[in-house]
């Protein structure tokens, strides 16, 4: 079984997002670290559209 057959909710980009967004911002307040959900939130989406460009860009270049 694949990760995304197990979980298939995270092809979502939506639902990943958010998922990230509440982890990495719950961990960052256990280790006393205040960072504005918003600003978390901007940084994880940001690098999810540079991977869904870095992906894009890799198969374009496999069709080549």
């Amino acid at each position: 079984m694949t990760f995304y057959e197990k979980y298939p909710q995270l092809k979502e980009q939506g639902f990943l997002a958010e998922v990230l967004t509440e982890t990495v911002f719950t961990t960052m307040a256990l280790e006393d670290q205040q960072v504005p959900r918003d600003k978390v939130e901007e940084i994880v989406l940001s690098l999810l559209a540079e991977e869904k460009l870095k992906r894009s860009q890799l198969q374009g270049n496999q069709v080549s």
